[in-house]
């Protein structure tokens, strides 16, 4: 019996039920693939072959908990993938790899249900990510078999400069975080102006620009290296621009780059610049929440009401929530109750102006949340955090999907 045989046989325990299975078509893919297949699995095979290979085997054998194949040599990728979706169990995870760099290909295997694809040159960084998110595949797969989106999204925006939309931000998203336990990324949208990697003492990241400019250059791998992980549940993407060029916002963008980010985190807090209109735009249509914070002026007054009439046109039915950021300080102009009653919509939350602590807190770079837990800042935001998580389960989904997600279904 050949060695390929003895592989394909059902009745040899040995290889009954591999956990991992590859089917690789060159030398350097096939010493990349075995290399980091050994990392995770305790005898994993690989084998010369495609798509036509891996279909043979899983004619005969059970399926595995991994299959990888190499469909660089197929004329029509998607067709030979799909081909194999059919042949397996629900619980196997199918990494493809290919020389077709498109990513309207990768998006509809994604949205076929295919875990992940890959580019040759494979790397074995690349592939040993694609393999660590394959752990995940069966909540994503469930997620996308019932239409909804898991990821609890939430825009903050501020109704004006300088009413404390990012601080709200920072410190919502350390709440969600840590004291939540939420896997949470936060990311700052404003390329030129943002305050989040300052807030944060982080050194700004780069890729964020390159991402929503080119968002075909947008995978998991891109995603890691553009982001800095401030605390074991707590990721942040935020840059600093040069004002030389101006930005060229693509609109497909934020849909793609916040699907990605979703699939390693449970919930986005995107801190969302007033100036960009294409970035406002989609992150509106695509949060299911949205917080605008405003002080209790008029000039906070008249643009919050433009900011709601904004919202309600590009995505009507969305959560707006107001929240009176620096109340009780000198600079207020109105009460609370004055103010939602010009506004004609309730203010949600009241968070207290305390300059002296979020003078300490900037100076330390942490968010005050963490660094007195028990300041009435502090208890505020928790508030908004609460119920931020709260309603997630209830509300979740409850947009209607935009971009390339809401024409893929898991077959």
């Amino acid at each position: 019996m050949s060695a390929a045989e003895k592989f394909l046989d059902p009745q040899d325990s040995e290889h009954a039920a591999a956990e991992c299975v590859a089917f690789v078509g060159d030398n350097q893919t096939h010493d990349v693939v075995e290399a980091v297949a050994r990392q995770f699995f305790d005898e994993p095979y690989v084998r010369d072959g495609g798509s036509q290979q891996a279909l043979d085997y899983l004619a005969e054998a059970p399926t595995p908990t991994v299959l990888i194949v190499d469909i660089g040599e197929s004329s029509a990728p998607l067709t030979a993938m799909l081909s194999l979706t059919a042949a397996f169990s629900e619980q196997t995870r199918l990494i493809g790899i290919g020389t077709i760099n498109d990513i309207n290909l990768y998006r509809e295997m994604v949205g076929a249900g295919i875990t992940d694809y890959l580019i040759k040159p494979v790397t074995e960084k690349a592939l040993a990510a694609a393999l660590c998110r394959t752990e995940d595949t069966p909540a994503a797969a469930a997620a996308t078999e019932t239409g909804t989106d898991k990821v609890n999204k939430i825009a903050v925006i501020g109704s004006r400069g300088g009413v404390g939309a990012s601080a709200i931000a920072v410190n919502l998203a350390w709440l969600i975080s840590q004291e939540r336990g939420q896997k949470t990324a936060l990311i700052d949208l404003d390329l030129e102006f943002g305050t989040v990697a300052l807030s944060l003492d982080l050194e700004p990241t780069r890729g964020l620009r390159e991402a929503l400019e080119s968002p075909n250059r947008i995978d998991s791998l891109f995603i890691e290296s553009a982001t800095a992980k401030l605390t074991e549940k707590l990721s942040v993407m935020a840059t600093e621009e040069t004002l030389a060029h101006q930005i060229e916002y693509n609109p497909d963008a934020i849909d793609i780059l916040f699907d990605t980010v979703g699939r390693s985190n449970t919930c986005i807090v995107a801190d969302v610049p007033r100036s960009a209109y294409t970035v406002r735009q989609r992150v509106f249509e695509d949060c299911s929440k949205i917080l605008v914070v405003t002080d209790l002026t008029l000039s906070g007054l008249r643009d919050t009401m433009r900011l709601i009439t904004g919202i309600e046109e590009v995505a009507p039915g969305r959560l707006v929530y107001i929240v009176a950021n620096r109340t009780g300080g000198k600079y207020q102009a109105m009460t609370t109750k004055d103010f939602q009653k010009a506004l004609g919509h309730k203010v949600n939350f009241v968070v207290p102006d305390d300059p002296k602590t979020f003078n300490l807190a900037a100076n330390n770079g942490k968010p005050i949340a963490q660094i007195q837990t028990k300041n009435p800042v502090s208890k505020a935001i928790r508030k908004i955090a609460e119920e931020m998580t709260e309603i997630a389960a209830e509300d979740v989904g409850s947009a209607p999907k935009t971009g390339w997600r809401r024409f893929f279904k898991r077959k």
